[in-house]
């Protein structure tokens, strides 16, 4: 997110606006402004004049994610002479949009003047919005609709979008502006709400006006007249809520600044599924949608918050499991879906993604989201009741995974309008040899064979905890042989490392990439190749004093501001130092991840984003943001909960939580973590 913007965001509904306030059609800026609900964009504009001039913005700041207040001036002639009008907006956002509007007059003279909010809706995809290119194939019009003072509506076939928008005073409606002539006395105050509902099938309920909350901005200070949990409550009642978060005591200040925002994003990015199941979405303003693949890993990296994420996220992805043969969305039965869009351009299929199934890990990584669900709740019930999907995702690893009988999974596109590369880094230019050509044909990443072997093992743990100890160890054996055929083919002697993949022609890519750390997360390193893996991940080629790149510099695709090759990613890094410490490698895991805790202490609310650029670090230097990153993201926000649970070397043992203390001077204290029903402190 650019820094000219400021997001508001509860669940599947978010407003970009600038600083002022004001959605504008053009951004010059990078992130294209607006109130975006379902992939699609409800309003395009909403900005507000004062006497014909805009207005001036002072200061803005959100005061959790579904809140925010922007402070602004009327516009005066002469920079020396002060402001006469104080505009002052309180947005908040749950199923829709309210705003307070209020105005002061700090003069002495009667004022009279025309407030002018001016809207539009261009109704566009996400995927046009990203992409710049917003033609419609509809028609929008403005309608009348009860209690609405003006609906905007676009109709393309049986494809219907609408955009309400109320007022608590009669305005005067031209076209899609409202106007309001205003007298104000000196020194008086005058308030407007506008209420602004995305609607997509039915009447949607009304949103609170959120004065109720914050008080007047005019009023004076009470401290217990309103309480910022008054605010949380109302957001938890419009949006999900991770329910009694544990509180963290530390003395090391980036990681408790950098653990308050984290919890914080994730709960703006919680989307409900109904049933009292919510997922998190992948990440602001390009990805709020379900992402199998980032949901499953953003629910493992966040346990230590509590399992009803993970159990969510169970549920809502069995559902969405392939049951089909479907080129068009890369579906094969018993496969994860990779993405999940309502847009227009997915209803009427000019992209795949009302279910795209383009993701060679979701699958995998789906069956150790459900291990893990079951070692956190200990509840045996989840493991019988999501037993079927289980068996359908081996049944697709075995069968369509690995489609060539070669023992490894691979992917090959199918759909003419899906992703080429279908791992994590699924950029086009993401897999390339040492030299800089691409990867062709069908391919088997590193890191993928890993997530298979973690795959069997925990699928053999679950048969022998339900009772079939014969499915079990046939698993156990697939497992054992992926793992001496991994270190046999994907192993580069020269190297001391692992190639990135195999390609179409089973050549080894021999790039020397971040993947590999994921091997070490999975277990399927040999023993005593762990030690080569960790030396290079942590040379100065791959390690930038940051974080890990996802290239390294001396390959021939390095650019630190490359999407994939190069840049350094939080969850990346995260499951990295997670591997580190599976292996012993705990002061390597460390150093990893205090600096990327040095890293977050330099980003806007000590967030660290969707992913930053590769630059090496100096003696006095800062992490380089990535031009259009997605802040917040939710496996980068994840990644901070991982840390902490690996700073605290949190083991599950049964029904305790076994614990190594914390090294490197820090002192880290969680209290309130909610496993197997039991409460602990860490």
């Amino acid at each position: 997110m650019d820094g000219e913007s400021l997001v508001v965001t509860s669940g599947a509904v978010f407003v970009v606006s600038g600083l002022n306030g004001d959605i504008l059609p053009r951004n010059i800026h990078g992130t294209p402004q607006g109130l975006y609900a379902y992939d699609t964009r409800f309003l395009s504009k909403l900005q507000i004049s004062l006497d014909g001039k805009e207005i001036m913005p002072v200061g803005s700041s959100t005061l959790n994610h579904a809140y925010a207040s922007f402070y602004a001036i009327s516009r005066t002639r002469g920079n020396a002479k002060p402001a006469t009008i104080s505009i002052i907006r309180d947005r908040f956002v749950s199923h829709g949009c309210h705003e307070d509007i209020s105005l002061i007059n700090h003069t002495s003279n009667i004022k009279k003047m025309r407030l002018e909010i001016n809207f539009d809706a261009d109704f566009a995809d996400v995927f046009e919005v990203r992409l710049g290119t917003v033609s419609k194939a509809g028609k929008t019009t403005i309608e009348p609709r009860e209690n609405q003072h003006l609906c905007l509506v676009y109709h393309r076939g049986d494809y219907h979008r609408e955009t309400w928008i109320r007022f608590s005073k009669e305005p005067l409606i031209s076209e899609k502006s409202a106007i309001f002539e205003i007298f104000l006395e000196p020194k008086g105050t005058w308030k407007i709400c506008v209420t602004i509902l995305p609607v997509v099938d039915g009447s949607p309920p009304e949103v609170p006006c959120i004065q109720e909350s914050l008080g007047s901005p005019f009023g004076s200070y009470n401290p217990k007249s309103h309480k910022v949990a008054d605010i949380d409550m109302e957001a938890k009642t419009t949006a999900g809520t991770l329910q009694d978060i544990p509180i963290l005591e530390t003395n090391h200040i980036a990681l408790k600044q950098a653990y308050d925002q984290a919890v914080n994003d994730l709960q703006a990015l919680l989307i409900h599924q109904g049933n009292g199941n919510y997922i998190l979405a992948a990440g602001i303003p390009w990805f709020v949608a379900i992402f199998g693949r980032d949901s499953i890993i953003s629910a493992i990296q966040t346990k230590l918050l509590g399992t009803d994420l993970m159990v969510g996220t169970v549920h809502t992805l069995a559902s969405l499991q392939a049951v089909n043969y479907d080129p068009f969305r890369d579906a094969e039965p018993g496969k994860m879906p990779h993405e999940v869009r309502k847009g227009e351009l997915s209803y009427f299929e000019e992209v795949p993604h009302t279910r795209y199934y383009g993701s060679v890990d979701a699958t995998p990584l789906f069956l150790r989201l459900l291990w893990e669900t079951y070692q956190w709740t200990g509840d045996k019930n989840i493991l019988n009741r999501f037993l079927p999907p289980a068996e359908a995702a081996l049944e697709w690893i075995n069968r369509w995974g690995d489609f060539d009988n070669d023992g490894f999974v691979e992917y090959h596109r199918k759909s003419r309008k899906g992703l080429k590369n279908q791992g994590w880094k699924d950029s086009f230019d993401s897999i390339s040899f040492e030299d800089g050509t691409l990867a062709e044909g069908s391919i088997a990443l590193a890191e993928v064979q890993g997530y298979v072997y973690d795959a069997k093992i925990k699928m053999a743990e679950i048969y022998r905890i339900l009772g079939n100890p014969v499915k079990a160890q046939a698993l156990e054996s697939e497992a054992k042989k992926l793992r001496r055929q991994f270190n046999e083919v994907f192993w580069m002697p020269d190297k001391g490392y692992y190639a990135i993949a195999l390609d179409g022609k089973k050549r080894q890519v021999n790039s020397i990439s971040s993947n590999p750390g994921h091997c070490l997360w999975s277990g399927i390193v040999d023993e005593e190749k762990a030690p080569l893996v960790v030396s290079r991940l942590m040379a100065p080629d791959m390690f930038s004093g940051w974080g890990v790149r996802t290239l390294s510099s001396e390959m021939a695709r390095y650019n630190p501001l490359s999407y994939h090759n190069g840049s350094i990613w939080p969850h990346d890094n995260s499951i990295i130092a997670a591997g580190l410490h599976r292996y012993g490698f705990v002061k390597e895991a460390h150093q990893l991840i205090y600096a990327m805790l040095d890293a977050s202490s330099y980003f806007p609310l000590h967030r660290l984003p969707e992913l930053f650029s590769g630059y090496p670090r100096r003696e006095r230097s800062f992490p380089v943001p990535y031009p259009t990153a997605n802040s917040p993201q939710a496996w980068a926000s994840g990644a901070i909960i991982y840390f902490l649970e690996i700073l605290l070397g949190v083991t599950p043992a049964g029904d305790r939580l076994l614990l190594e203390a914390p090294r490197e001077g820090s002192s880290i204290r969680l209290s309130g973590v909610n496993y197997r029903g039991n409460k602990f402190i860490l």
